[in-house]
Order: structure tokens, then C-alpha cells, then sequence
């Protein structure tokens, strides 16, 4: 069939576990009424990580040693690590996870795994844990995952046929593949995006416009001052200079207040960003140089033009 490994997953669906907290053994459970932040669960199969492509950090994966009369073990991801065992060793300790005040079992962590997108783009970076399918055998929701050596979509109807062999109260309701997916979960993100850079686009043509138009104007308006100076002997670099010099000294100014109130406003951004900080330092210097450029480009041009300015006709120019 061209299929490399298939695993099962499954959890509580796709929001994160209402109303639960971790408590960590040997510490103070969390006050009533305070939680800790989102954090997702599975409930999965052998060889999941391995079709999934998320990498084991330390520790092991589930064996067939975790059996349902066994101690109940978890691995969790390294965020969930960073989380509850700051600068510690998780591997070995002990938590459990419920509505405070109920008697849940204690999972002790056998292994920890790189962070893994679940749930969209807006919800990177969530703590996550996993149980062996062996002693937790039930969930609001699973899923087949197939790692294949071709198309998977061609696979689709025979890894359907074959599920069905197998049991045939198993039906699957959607098949998809994770670039598929990954792009249904950006869609909305990426329209933003689009909307938002078209509006950018818009604003800076509308700058260099009143740049180059400002600019104009003041040529203009300095025709006679610019006669006077190359009668006395001005080069046309010279001319260049004086014109461009002070309309990039305005550009500057509206940079920095640029930069000022993007700075402001990252904190709005940053829900649409992925994989770049809102503070991104190469970003926004590349946008910092894109709009030096364009300054330059709407100041040079009228300043060439005034190069061009016949000295006897600009001192007639009133």
C-alpha cells in the first residue's frame, strides 16, 4: 500500500482540557479557582511520534511493559517540561491532572518530546502530555494517523478498506493530509495577512506620493533660490545634494515615528504571526531599508530635476 507507520491519537477534541490542573508531586496543589494555562492531551498508540516526525528528547516511549495494571505513566512535551520542572530532570516525577479535589491517578513521566502544533496556528506552544491507548481506552474523539512513501490521497480509500476489515463500527468521517490541513488551520490567518500587507502596499505609495509631491512643490517654490546658487557656481551634485539631504531629513522623522508606533502595536500583531516574533530585529530593519529606499527614490527625482533648472531663466522666476 506505500504506508511507512500508522498510529492512533486521540483526546478530549480540540480544545484544550476544561477545568483541569496539573499537580505535581511534592508541591502545593494550585489555589481554588486559579489554572494554569491551556494545556492539550492524547491518547495514543505505538509509533506515533515516529509518524508524526516528533522527535524523543530524553527518556523512552510507551512500551508494551504499560499495560492497564501497570503505574500509569505519561510523556509530556518539552514546553510542559520547561513549565512544571524548570531547570529540573522530569523524567521520573509524578503529576496528576483533574477538577480540583478529585481523586485522579498519579502519572508518573517516562519520556519527554519536541512541541508539536495541535490545535491551529493561535495555539502554538502548548503545554501537552500523552497516555499509553493501553490504560486509557477511551476518548470524546480519535484519529488514524498515516505516514506514507507517496500520495496519501491516493491512499486514502484502501487504508479506508482496510480499517473497515478490521472493524467495521470504525468509519472515518474526514480524510486529509497535514499540508492540507495546515493550510485549512492558516486560511483566516493568511487572509488577514494578505489584507493587511495590501494596506501596507497602499500606504506606501500614498507616502512616496506626498514625498515626491512635496518635494516637487518645494523645487518649485526654490526655483529662484536654485538659480542663484548654480549662477554662483553650485554643481549639479551640489543641488542633489541640498534637495535630497532635506527630504530624507523628513523621511527619518517619519521613520522613527513609524518604528515608535509599530513598536506600540506588536502586541496586536504578534496573534498573526508564526514562527517570528513581532520584535523580529531582521524584519524590521528590511522594512526600515524598504522605506529609506522609496523615500530616497520620491526625493531623488524632483531633486534631479532641479539639476536641470537654466540658472537665467530661474533668476527671472518669480
Amino acid at each position: 500500500m506505500g504506508v511507512e507507520a500508522a498510529a492512533i491519537g486521540g483526546g478530549f477534541g480540540d480544545e484544550h482540557i476544561p477545568n483541569v490542573t496539573i499537580t505535581v508531586e511534592g508541591r502545593p496543589p494550585v489555589p481554588s479557582g486559579e489554572r494554569h494555562e491551556e494545556i492539550t492531551d492524547d491518547v495514543i498508540s505505538d509509533g506515533y511520534f515516529r509518524v508524526m516526525g516528533v522527535p524523543l528528547l530524553s527518556g523512552r516511549f510507551f512500551s508494551d511493559q504499560d499495560g492497564p495494571h501497570t503505574a500509569p505513566v505519561a510523556i509530556i512535551s518539552q514546553k510542559m517540561a520547561r513549565q512544571f520542572w524548570p531547570g529540573e530532570n522530569p523524567i521520573g516525577r509524578r503529576f496528576h491532572y483533574g477538577v480540583p479535589g478529585e481523586n485522579s491517578d498519579w502519572h508518573t513521566v517516562v519520556g519527554v518530546v519536541g512541541d508539536m502544533l495541535r490545535n491551529g496556528l493561535d495555539r502554538r506552544g502548548l503545554s501537552q502530555f500523552y497516555l499509553s491507548h493501553r490504560q486509557k481506552t477511551w476518548a470524546l474523539s480519535f484519529y488514524f494517523a498515516v505516514r506514507t512513501a507517496s500520495d496519501p490521497l491516493q491512499l486514502a480509500a484502501a487504508v479506508r478498506s482496510e480499517i473497515q476489515s478490521l472493524d467495521k463500527t470504525v468509519w472515518l468521517d474526514h480524510v486529509t493530509t497535514v499540508e492540507l490541513w495546515l493550510r485549512e488551520l492558516g486560511s483566516q490567518r493568511r487572509f488577514q495577512t494578505s489584507l493587511l500587507s495590501l494596506f501596507a502596499v497602499v500606504a506606501l505609495l500614498l507616502a512616496a506620493i506626498g514625498i515626491y509631491g512635496l518635494m516637487h512643490h518645494s523645487v518649485t517654490q526654490r526655483t529662484h533660490e536654485i538659480g542663484i546658487r548654480v549662477a554662483l557656481g553650485a554643481q549639479p551634485r551640489d543641488v542633489l545634494g541640498l534637495i535630497v539631504g532635506r527630504g530624507m531629513v523628513l523621511a527619518v522623522i517619519g521613520l522613527g515615528i513609524g518604528l515608535a508606533g509599530a513598536l506600540a502595536l506588536t502586541r496586536l500583531l504578534s496573534s498573526l504571526l508564526f514562527g517570528v516574533s513581532a520584535t523580529d530585529p531582521i524584519t524590521f530593519l528590511s522594512v526600515s531599508l524598504l522605506l529609506a529606499a522609496v523615500a530616497l527614490l520620491a526625493c531623488y527625482l524632483p531633486a534631479w530635476r532641479a539639476t536641470k533648472v537654466d540658472p537665467i531663466a530661474a533668476l527671472r522666476h518669480e
